[in-house]
């Protein structure tokens, strides 16, 4: 049954949404069952010819099944490989053509080799030769059923209790992700920054609270990555998946965000060779080049590599602002025994480009300001970073149920950072006046993590038990400097002025020593309930010191945090759960009576179900929770400039998702209502104030079809609609207009025209697709204009 869907009328009539009615919209596709599509779905695939063995690998992960087979059933045989668009059967019968062997599926939908003819009999034992899907490693397709990040632990997503959405690089890749923020465009509850501002630096909220840096909820592989967000920005390229695990989550990682983590997960070596190589046309004089190699060093696959690399020369919408960038990320993999792996982790990452100042909502709003107009100087406004980072991953199980994790990263970055802020209009004259900021900005950071992960008990009761420890010794240094410059035309400007650079230095050294120890069970009793318990104790040592007057505020903090969920599994699939959390954060500074502030100290408590069925690519989820935040800072009523703790910070909301493949259609859709205020403040008109740039209501959907089936093989689409209600802006008595934004792509497989073409594709991918103006603001004096429409032809060779 088809239901009807009116495209243009959703995108360009944007109505306030109604949480069952997204529900009622998510569930609809859920019912078609993964293991029939795969009866009649033809996949791509190219498979070299070589061993028997190494091929049904890689046409098992492909096709995204679970395989197994005696290594003495295919032993020394080969494989003539396949090349071409095949049902699972079709695949199957046409690898194992003349070697005697068949593949048997199961009643649980995965599948054996056995040997053919009358003579077959029981299978031998057998040993699994195609792994069930990693937190890790590569994912075909949009839909994820593990994760990592929620509890350091490679977990089915389904007995998790708490909120986790994944990115894959699929989906990173099918829309045309250009930064961390724009890949997570259709994940419920994470509300971005505008475009111009996320190319430099990742900065989102989740469930209404900032996640920015390593301090705050930006992680990289499980471990806190950048110092400063102002280092420099993740890129996307360079992922196998994102991870979002949404609230409060200290008893893992230490001081967070109460929002949760955002874990960016790299890519890495793979068993099966891998090769891509594209290049980037588009508008703005967008030009790159991207390149991802993969696959063993050794016949014997103790050795495997994978180097990603990216180059990119563009311009902006926005007058001098360009979008240049170098990125390589070399990684090895050495695994001597099926027990123990070790793999190497290096990036670098070199960025030049401009900063967007923000302008206020007055400019921005009744489009004072010209879209392309830029504030700067180009001979003086400069963003120019590089990022070094090099670190290893450990594994060793000592036996099935003792499993050793440790985890070494060292981080560094230096940044340039000098551009020309907004100041006053003179309506006599015209001309617009400008402040002058010159930053240099440098951060180390070291972090590891070690874990003894512990599979204890039997049938009726088991335990999955973490024990850990991880440390994080960070260093951000940060000089800066004011100045002076003349004033500006806005709409007809003249460039050429020199900024003059005072001497006092305004900026800070910040030096943080975090450790903390952790301990986590994940009880099953008899493979139906799913009981979690967690707690962490941890200390952080810290000092600030103020370069105008070389005074140094030295810190010391603890915490206990802890952590607790059910979750149930019913035998249809369905998966409801409760879970409570605790989060916490030092605070810099002192009150009237020279007493530090303590942490903020939050609480989330969060119902939810998840639903999942059995042997099928789908997965729904809803959720509802609250997160309250103590220990806020608030003016004091005695003396108005100091600060006391009595401040609250509330968030509740609803957040749905839906991820499925069925057939040849793919599915992302997803809704979040979002409550973030302020409950406790000494100032009465702070009290019951939203969030500044949180809207009630976000929803996105992304639908991919392959029009292989209807006689149009090779040729893919994909379209997808994002929308927000109005948002908030603290000091203003209005709300910045919501939005409802286009994307599309068109894919196709050239070797359809010609063999000859073979690997070769062709795709087009959209933003913003209608050219939607639209305004950003994450405070009355910090709005930017959303990006315009980006139009980027990509060909694409794999092999």
């Amino acid at each position: 049954m088809k239901t009807p869907f009116n495209l243009r009328a959703f995108a360009l009539r944007p109505r306030p949404l109604s949480g069952l009615s997204i529900l009622a919209a998510l569930l609809v596709p859920g019912a078609t069952l993964h293991a029939q599509a795969l009866d009649t779905t033809r996949l791509a695939f190219d498979i070299p010819a070589g061993p028997l063995d190494r091929a049904l690998n890689s046409f098992a992960r492909r096709a995204g099944i679970l395989l197994s087979f005696s290594p003495q059933a295919t032993q020394e045989r080969q494989s003539a490989g396949l090349s071409g668009r095949y049902t699972v059967d079709e695949g199957f019968a046409a690898l194992l053509a003349g070697s005697g062997l068949q593949a048997l599926r199961q009643q649980d939908g995965a599948y054996a080799i056995g040997a053919t003819g009358a003579n077959a009999g029981p299978l031998p034992q057998v040993t699994v030769a195609a792994q069930q899907e990693s937190a890790t490693g590569q994912l075909t397709g949009l839909v994820a059923r593990r994760a990592g990040s929620a509890l350091k632990t490679d977990t089915p997503i389904l007995e998790t209790p708490q909120s986790v959405s994944v990115a894959t690089a699929d989906q990173i890749e099918a829309t045309k992700a250009m930064s961390l923020a724009e890949a997570l465009d259709y994940t419920p509850g994470v509300i971005s920054q505008a475009s111009s501002f996320n190319r430099m630096v990742d900065d989102v909220r989740v469930r209404g609270f900032n996640l920015a840096n390593a301090n705050t909820g930006m992680l990289r592989d499980g471990m806190k990555y950048q110092p400063s967000v102002y280092d420099s920005s993740q890129e996307p390229y360079g992922l196998e998946r994102l991870e979002v695990l949404r609230g409060a989550a200290s008893v893992l990682y230490g001081q967070l965000s109460p929002g949760g983590v955002i874990n960016a997960v790299s890519k890495r070596p793979t068993a099966e060779p891998y090769h891509e190589l594209s290049a980037d046309i588009g508008n703005n004089r967008r030009r790159q080049v991207t390149g991802d190699f993969a696959g063993p060093l050794s016949d014997d696959g103790v050795w495997s590599y994978r180097l990603t690399a990216l180059l990119r020369q563009a311009d902006t919408g926005i007058n001098h602002i360009d979008d240049n960038k170098t990125y390589i990320a070399p990684a090895l993999t050495w695994r001597p025994s099926a027990r123990t792996s070790l793999t190497l982790l290096g990036s670098y990452q070199h960025m030049r480009t401009r900063f967007v100042a923000p302008a206020s909502a007055a400019l921005t709003v009744n489009g004072t300001i010209p879209r392309s107009f830029f504030i700067g100087e180009p001979g003086y406004d400069r963003y120019d970073s590089e990022v070094y980072s090099g670190g290893y991953v450990f594994e060793h199980a000592f036996n099935d149920d003792i499993k050793l994790r440790h985890n070494l990263r060292y981080f560094s970055g230096d940044a340039v950072f000098n551009y020309l802020s907004y100041g006053t209009l003179n309506s006599a004259t015209g001309l617009y006046s400008r402040g002058v900021v010159n930053r240099t900005e440098k951060s180390e950071g070291l972090t590891t993590d070690t874990s003894l992960e512990m599979n204890l008990g039997g049938p009726a009761l088991r335990h999955k038990i973490l024990a850990g420890f991880d440390y994080f010794d960070s260093t951000y240094d940060s000089k800066r400097y004011a100045g002076t410059v003349s004033a500006i035309n806005m709409n007809n400007p003249v460039y050429g002025a020199t900024p003059v650079i005072g001497t006092t230095n305004n900026g800070s050294r910040t030096e943080s020593q975090q450790f903390g120890l952790y301990l986590q069970d994940q009880m099953k009793l008899a493979d139906k309930l799913v009981w979690l318990v967690g707690a962490r104790q941890d200390w952080v040592d810290s000092s600030v010191t103020t370069y105008s007057n070389n005074r140094r505020t030295p810190a010391r903090d603890s915490a206990l945090t802890g952590r607790t969920g059910l979750v149930y599994l019913a035998d249809n699939g369905l998966a409801p759960y409760a879970s409570f959390g605790q989060s916490f954060a030092p605070q810099a500074g002192v009150d009237r009576l020279g007493n530090r502030f303590k942490p903020t100290e939050s609480d989330q408590f969060e119902v939810g179900i998840r639903y999942q069925p059995q042997g099928g690519k789908t997965l729904l989820s809803a959720a509802l929770y609250q997160i309250t935040q103590t220990n806020g800072l608030t003016v004091d009523p005695v003396d108005a400039t100091y600060s006391v703790q009595t401040g609250e910070l509330r968030s509740r909301g609803l957040e749905l998702e839906a991820r499925s493949a069925f057939g040849r259609l793919e599915l992302i859709a997803n809704y979040a209502y979002t409550d973030a205020r302020t409950t406790k403040s000494n100032l009465a008109t702070e009290i019951g104030q939203r969030v500044s740039g949180v809207p009630y209501h976000a929803a996105s959907t992304w639908a991919q079809y392959d029009f292989g089936g209807i006689g149009l093989p090779g040729m893919k689409a994909g379209v997808g609609v994002r929308y927000q209600s109005e948002a908030p802006v603290a000091g203003l008595n209005y709300q910045i207009a919501g939005r409802t934004l286009v994307d599309a792509m068109l894919a196709y497989d050239l070797e359809q025209l010609s063999t000859t073409l073979r690997g070769l594709q062709l795709k087009i991918n959209a933003k913003n697709l209608f050219n939607r103006d639209y305004v950003q603001c994450v405070a009355a004096t910090g709005c930017r204009y959303g990006e315009e429409r980006s139009v980027i032809a990509t060909i694409a060779y794999r092999w």
